[in-house]
């Protein structure tokens, strides 16, 4: 296990933490860890807007690199699971 990959699964980073993460890690660790709001709209199936929505409301985290967003994949996937786990509570 990595730096980033610990740093990300063990705790919940802060926001200098999570732009250090993505500044000091090598490309190849950053499209691991990391994913553009389009990537992320294609991967769920919703809007970019919804991305972007999800990001600003703090249930997804990102950094803003110039002046676009990077999506901590972790951090998408845990909300996307969230929301099935509670959509399945509906259903029982």
């Amino acid at each position: 296990m990595t730096n980033t990959t610990s740093l990300v699964e063990t705790s919940h980073p802060t926001d200098a933490e999570l732009l250090s993460l993505y500044l000091s890690s090598p490309p190849a660790v950053r499209q691991k860890t990391f994913m553009t709001t389009a990537r992320a709209a294609e991967f769920t199936g919703v809007s970019m807007r919804a991305i972007q929505f999800w990001i600003e409301s703090g249930a997804v985290r990102a950094v803003v690199v110039g002046r676009k967003y990077r999506i901590l994949i972790q951090s998408l996937r845990e909300h996307i699971e969230d929301q099935a786990s509670r959509r399945d509570g509906y259903r029982n």
